[in-house]
Order: structure tokens, then C-alpha cells, then sequence
């Protein structure tokens, strides 16, 4: 897989420090508004590590490809993501401040600080396993508030093999981009 920097979208952000993201399957170079960061120098220096998540990406759509997309109305996503944040609240002995629903052009979900949680509406076309986990997943940033040993021992002890979770994600993040559900109903 050979990288062509005219395939990859240059942004311009208030930012400290160049990054890149692939959250739409597509790479995106973010550099500081106003630096002397070199773009080929930046992602000939990542050229490796992109490489190996542009692989990722294709293996991850091509085994997903088929995953059933399931059909629920935004109130039963609400009832069922309800339902697992009052289950979880009594294991982690903690409640969100506030839970809210809205489309999320990046993430499946995100919990504030303040402990506000806000699931992506497109939750609504996963299966309920990936719904639970994605409510427990949150649910711990309660306790823990980044991705540190301690947050993945907490999601260990629920979800033993949540790195297989974490893949089914992958693979349902992009099959839903290349369907794009939220063209049909948003």
C-alpha cells in the first residue's frame, strides 16, 4: 500500500501539535495554524505507522462487510441504553449526571468531566452486545476518566475480551460510513 500525500486531506486547526486522524477511513494530516510543520516531513515520519492502520482499516471492512445492521427506532435505542446505564449504575455504584442522544460524526460516544454521557444516535443500527458495551465503555469514564491501565482493567472485568468489542466496532464504524443510515433518516 503505497501512501499518496495527494490522498490525504491537509487541515489547518488551533492546535499544539500535528496529528492524524482516520476516523472516516480516509487520512487526514491536522497540523498547528501557524507553524513551520513540514506535511511530508510529518507523515513521511508516521509513513510506517499509517501504513499499518490504512491495512487495518481494509482487513476490518472486509471481514465486517456482512455484519447484520440492525433496524430500531431512536426510542428503543433510548429504552435499551436506559436500560443498561440503570444496570451498570448499581455495579459501579456511580450515575451519570445527564445521558443524551445525538448524531456523532466521530465517535459512538463521549462522558464529560461533569459526567455527562452522550451516545451517538447511530448506535441505534449495532447489535445490543455492542450497545452494552459501549454503555459500559462510557460508564466507566465515571471512574477513570482516560484510557489508562486502570480503565481497561475495569472494562476487562465485564467485557473479558474487549479488544474483540473494540474490533466489532472498527467494523461496524466503517460498514455504516460506506451505508451511510444517516442520509436515509437524519
Amino acid at each position: 500500500m503505497i501512501m499518496q500525500k495527494d490522498k490525504i486531506s491537509i487541515i489547518r486547526r488551533k492546535i499544539k501539535y500535528p496529528r492524524i486522524e482516520l476516523k472516516t477511513g480516509v487520512p487526514v494530516l491536522i497540523l498547528p495554524q501557524n507553524s513551520s510543520f513540514d506535511e511530508t516531513e510529518v507523515l513521511d515520519k508516521h509513513k510506517r505507522w499509517l501504513r499499518q492502520k490504512l491495512e487495518f482499516i481494509e482487513k476490518t471492512k472486509k471481514k465486517y462487510k456482512n455484519q447484520k445492521i440492525y433496524q430500531r427506532s431512536e426510542n428503543d435505542l433510548i429504552k435499551l441504553v436506559t436500560s443498561f446505564v440503570d444496570e451498570y449504575s448499581k455495579i459501579l455504584e456511580k450515575k451519570p449526571s445527564k445521558i443524551s442522544f445525538r448524531y456523532m460524526k466521530t465517535k459512538w460516544a463521549s462522558c464529560s468531566k461533569e459526567g455527562k454521557i452522550t451516545f451517538n444516535s447511530v448506535m441505534k443500527y449495532l447489535p445490543p452486545r455492542l450497545i452494552r458495551y459501549i454503555v459500559f465503555h462510557e460508564m466507566a469514564h465515571l471512574l477513570v476518566s482516560n484510557h489508562n491501565k486502570n480503565f481497561w482493567r475495569l472494562i476487562k472485568k465485564e467485557f473479558k475480551n474487549y479488544t474483540h468489542y473494540e474490533e466489532q466496532l472498527f467494523g461496524y464504524w466503517f460498514l455504516l460510513l460506506e451505508e451511510s443510515p444517516k442520509s436515509k433518516d437524519h
